[in-house]
């Protein structure tokens, strides 16, 4: 995939006291990666008929503990009916946290910022914890995800709008990802600043 050179609203290097931006590599996941082909900044689900959960944990992985922006390419369409999962939760939850369940546990978390595939394709709906936040968010693929922290504050923008916004997260932050059917989770171009 193309390798972008700066992230949307940050630019390349240092801005607003983040860090310099820097790529995710494969060596970066953890969790049930056998249904996946992770290569550097891209991840592609290529097992189907399961969840195959992973997340961003490993020694050189990045600690989200203060301000961050995260993004990616939407490369799948995410499935429609809770085929595919995306988003955050406070690492101190790790225990809660599943390779193989629907939702990957973040249902069942106190500090979870996340969304889930609804009813139809390239759909979405977001939440904290157990609790439903925002209905019929559409996106396109190959649309630009962005997750990005200031202060306490998450927001989640899609092409350069946002569409989501949660207060009060001040926990350090883990990135996951589900998928059930081949192709539908993948995501390309990750990058982040910290």
């Amino acid at each position: 995939m193309l390798q972008t050179t700066q992230l949307i609203g940050f630019g390349a290097g240092v801005s607003g006291g983040l860090s310099a931006l820097t790529s995710i590599t494969a060596a970066m996941w953890d969790g049930n990666t056998s249904g996946w082909a992770l290569s550097n900044d891209d991840i592609s689900k290529t097992t189907g008929g399961s969840f195959h959960n992973i997340r961003i944990k490993h020694a050189t992985a990045p600690v989200l503990d203060g301000d961050f922006v995260w993004q990616y390419t939407q490369t799948g369409d995410m499935g429609g009916n809770t085929d595919s999962s995306y988003g955050f939760f406070d690492i101190t939850e790790d225990s809660t946290w599943s390779t193989t369940a629907f939702n990957q546990g973040l249902n069942s978390m106190t500090n979870s910022y996340w969304f889930d595939a609804t009813t139809g394709t390239r759909n979405i709906e977001t939440f904290e914890g157990s609790t439903s936040k925002t209905s019929s968010i559409n996106f396109s693929v190959d649309d630009q995800f962005k997750w990005q922290r200031t202060g306490t504050t998450l927001t989640l923008s899609i092409a350069g709008s946002v569409v989501q916004t949660w207060t009060g997260t001040s926990e350090t932050l883990r990135f996951c990802v589900s998928g059930y059917t081949i192709d539908k989770a993948d995501i390309s171009d990750i990058q982040f600043q910290n």
